[in-house]
């Protein structure tokens, strides 16, 4: 008799504290997989950082994984290099 499959889906910054063996709701552990990231767009990137979509071009040349036409590009990567601060100029001194 085969048991039957639970997948469960986790989507969080950092992997799970998970086992392979680790006995969890009364089933044991038996594979662990990391999916791939799907690629998104420069205009979804710009609609969710509030920014132009020639902007998160700009930031994010040197991440695209897309052609010079399409402009795709991981989105951990990009959530990195779009809010991270660009401090400019001589600090001030007190």
């Amino acid at each position: 008799m085969r048991l039957p499959k639970y997948v469960i889906t986790l989507e969080c910054d950092t992997p799970p504290q998970v086992v392979l063996g680790q006995n969890i709701g009364g089933g044991i552990v038996k594979e662990l997989k990391e999916i791939d990231v799907e690629l998104v767009t420069a205009a979804q990137l710009a609609k969710a950082y509030n920014l132009s979509v020639n902007t998160v071009r700009d930031k994010l040349a040197n991440i695209n994984q897309g052609t010079k036409g399409k402009f795709l590009y991981n989105p951990n990567h990009a959530h990195t290099l779009l809010t991270q601060k660009i401090r400019r100029g001589r600090p001030r001194a007190n």
